[in-house]
Order: C-alpha cells, then structure tokens, then sequence
C-alpha cells in the first residue's frame, strides 16, 4: 500500500500574495512512488536550459539567457498535457455554498487537493505543497523580471498571478525580453503571468460555452495554477475552458495556486529586531488604530520569525545534458516547421553559454 498523502489547515500570513482565504498544506511523504519525479515535472542542463515532461512527453523547451536578458519557449507535440479528470456536473452542483466565500473555497480546495493527491498523472513529488485561493492583480502593477541573476534570491513566497487572458495566446516559438521597461501587454510579459501548456478550445466548444453559464451566474469553479519559480509564471493545471469561458464573460477566473513548499532557517539578527521594534513605534505614533495595530502586528511577526517560508521548483537532470536538448529541439522544427524570427531562434538553439 502506498503512503498518502496528508493535509493540514494552512493560513500562513507572510506568503506576500494577494490572497482569497485560508489554504491546504499538502504533505508528501519521503517514501515509495513519491520519492521518483511525478509525472508532469521539469528537467534541467547546464546554463538554463529546461524541459517539461508529461507523462514522458516533452510539452515545452525554456532557455534562459546567462544575465536573464532573454528567455524563450518552445512547445513540444505531446497530444495529451497532463491534466486532472473533467469536473462533472454533479461535481459542481455539490458546491452549494456562496461562490467566493470561506465554505466555497474550502470545498473546492478539498475536492481539487484529493483529485491532485490521487491523479495517477501526479504533479506532486516528495515534500511540502501549499494549495491557496488566489486574487489575480493588475498587469500594469505586476513585479518586472530581474536584471539579472544577481537580483534574484532562492526561495522566494510565489509572485502574485496576473494576465490570465495569455492562456488564449499559444505560439509555437516565443522569446521574452527581460529587460523590457515598458507596461504589460500582449507583447510584454511581466513576471507573475499566467501561461498555458496547451492550446485554447474553439469558442464554440460544448464545455467552454456551458462554463460561460457558470461564468455570468458567478459558479464558475476555481482555476488550478501551478507556480514556476525559475520562469517567474504560473502554469495552468487545469481549468484552460473555464478560464476561455470567463474573459468571453468579461469577468476574471477564480484561482487557486499550487506550488512547493521552501522553508529556510534565518540567523538571530538582533540588529534585524530592534530595527523592526522603533519602526512600529513610529507606527503607533500616527494614532493606534485597530488596522495600524493588525499591521504593525504582522510587520514584527515576519521581521522576529526564525523562519522565511518560500518556494523552489525542483528539477530533474536531463539526460545527455545542453548536446541532448538541443537535438531534441532541433529535431522538433524539422517535424513540424514553423516561422520564427532568425535571431531569436539562433540564440535559442545556440550552443554558446
């Protein structure tokens, strides 16, 4: 018999997200299948160079640039992404509770948390997982990416999700500048976007146009997101028509975030404390409101924790290394050509760092 997995109540505070409620930790045990790399998980060569597999299908190609100037994406051919089973009607009608409420996402938590801890196509490996309801933020006030790998920092809460209406756009081949400063659009991803592994239903399909229904009415259930630390993105798990259903609703999908649990242990810095201790008498100066209070509160919890809570992606060595990946991404244009601009594709398929 398999060990399972266990759930515990989280409502951890210092996440830094934007959040809908209390959450679900999902706790993998350090034993049996949960030990090997699930199903959906990344791979990893020298110099940035990813892939995502499903299921022993390649689903996407990353390359990152050494200084994080660039990154570009390549998706594979795999007929079938992974994936939860469809939710039912039935499903859906069990949920009696008032869309958007604790009771809501608390039901909808559990039931999409069991269907993730029980998938034969897993996404979770051994370790810490937090499943919370999320509340999408504004593009134009989304976080921009790095300057480089100097900015960046391990182990860091997951950055609020934002743009789900890129989940409609699926190039074959794409290249982000990083470096771009201008607003979040079409053209300019910002980190924390939304991002899908498979292409858009028709308008017109059966299931997008009954979760339309959901959509106007408010019942439409959450979108599962998976979060990405290295790509700064979060990937959709499932939900790809409800999301389709919304945005022709005009209205934003509820989210519910996945991502693995990172916890690292911080030096006593008595230096640290009492820098936080006269910044909340500064505070308490201004008046001692209720609010100010809960503020201040929160500000000496998280500068006084002995603990810093984050994620980190883990990732699987690529067999045969950068030679293998890029054969492999070669080989995947030569099978299914498609236009790309020339500069970009050749550093994409450069073998320089």
């Amino acid at each position: 018999m398999h060990p399972s997995v266990a759930f515990a109540i989280d409502d951890t505070e210092d996440w830094q997200l934007p959040l809908a409620g209390p959450g679900l930790l999902l706790n993998v045990p350090f034993e049996g299948h949960w030990r090997q790399s699930p199903s959906l998980h990344f791979e990893a060569a020298p110099n940035y160079r990813l892939r995502l597999m499903s299921g022993g299908q390649p689903l996407l190609w990353v390359r990152i640039h050494g200084w994080w100037d660039l990154c570009g994406f390549l998706r594979g051919n795999a007929s079938a992404p992974w994936g939860l089973p469809p939710l039912s009607a039935a499903e859906v009608r069990a949920v009696v509770h008032a869309p958007g409420t604790e009771r809501w996402w608390e039901a909808w938590m559990w039931h999409l948390g069991r269907a993730i801890a029980h998938s034969e196509h897993s996404v979770l490996h051994a370790g810490r997982w937090c499943l919370r309801p999320l509340l999408a933020t504004s593009a134009p006030g989304a976080r921009r990416y790095p300057f480089s790998t100097m900015g960046w920092q391990f182990g860091q809460p997951p950055l609020p999700p934002h743009s789900p209406e890129g989940v409609l756009r699926f190039e074959r081949f794409r290249v982000e500048d990083w470096r771009d400063l201008g607003e979040s659009s079409e053209e300019r991803m910002r980190a924390g976007a939304m991002m899908p592994l498979r292409a858009p239903s028709p308008e017109d399909d059966g299931r997008v146009k009954s979760w339309r229904k959901r959509a106007r009415d408010g019942t439409l259930p959450p979108v599962l997101l998976l979060y990405v630390d290295l790509l700064m993105k979060w990937l959709v798990l499932d939900g790809y028509d409800r999301v389709h259903a919304a945005l022709l609703e005009g209205v934003t999908p509820p989210l519910l975030g996945l991502w693995p649990v990172h916890d690292e242990a911080l030096p006593a810095t008595p230096e640290r404390n009492q820098g936080s201790m006269q910044a909340a008498e500064l505070l308490l100066r201004e008046g001692e409101t209720p609010a100010l209070i809960d503020r201040v509160n929160r500000m000496l919890r998280v500068n006084h924790a002995q603990r810093r809570r984050g994620t980190v992606t883990r990732g699987w060595p690529l067999r045969g290394g950068v030679e293998a990946w890029r054969a492999e991404v070669l080989a995947s244009r030569r099978s299914n050509p498609f236009q790309a601009d020339a500069h970009d594709w050749d550093w994409f398929v450069s073998s320089r760092d």
